[in-house]
């Protein structure tokens, strides 16, 4: 009796085998990309650690390195670029703050911290109308960040601008009532205008407020 072959039935097994070995190739790496992502987090996560140590005991030559590296696994993680940047402004690398804060920005970090970030950079290097831009647009993402109209307010203050000074050192005291350097800023900006009595006002108020604090 001769033995028949069904080449139906050899092309189903055939496409059946192919489609498992497939699944099977197909598990296999998304197993090995889970665990290799898996395992660039978990060296990422101990870096981090390690920097953030660093930095806090004012080590930052340390942390400097271990945020670059961090950067090597991930250059769009935005917590470690301004964690970066604000290390280089504390050390006085302000062109290389500048640089990470706008790569931040660059990456999708639209936060109103991150642009209040690069606008005290720009400030640093003397780039008021930058400066004044960045801080505008940190105030136009939150509309409540009196710490951007004290530094904005302390541009137009360094460019001659008192009365916008005045008026953003205003609007910090309505938002923060207890700002003392609102204050004595807004006594410095009226005695550049010659309005002595005025000055002596908000000099005794940021005085008051200071001798609250005692």
């Amino acid at each position: 009796m001769g033995f028949n072959l069904d080449l139906t039935e050899v092309k189903l097994l055939a496409r059946t085998i192919l489609v498992k070995s497939k699944r099977t190739l197909d598990n296999l790496t998304n197993s090995y990309n889970n665990f290799f992502q898996s395992s660039i987090e978990d060296t990422k996560s101990v870096y981090l650690e390690s920097a953030n140590k660093h930095r806090d005991k004012g080590d930052y030559e340390s942390a400097i390195k271990i945020y670059l590296k961090i950067l090597e696994f991930d250059s769009r993680d935005t917590f470690v670029l301004n964690e970066l940047g604000k290390i280089y402004l504390k050390v006085g690398l302000v062109r290389e703050a500048i640089d990470v804060f706008e790569q931040a920005i660059t990456v999708g970090d639209n936060s109103s911290q991150t642009y209040f970030n690069l606008a005290s950079a720009y400030y640093m290097n003397d780039n008021n109308m930058q400066a004044i831009k960045s801080f505008e647009e940190a105030i136009r993402i939150d509309s409540n960040f009196y710490e951007a109209y004290y530094k904005l307010g302390l541009v137009y203050d360094s460019i001659g601008e008192h009365d916008k000074a005045i008026d953003l050192y205003k609007k910090v005291i309505s938002l923060n009532p207890d700002h003392i350097k609102a204050y004595q800023s807004l006594g410095l900006s009226y005695e550049s205008k010659g309005m002595r009595d005025e000055a002596v006002k908000y000099f005794k108020k940021a005085l008051e407020k200071e001798e609250k604090k005692l």
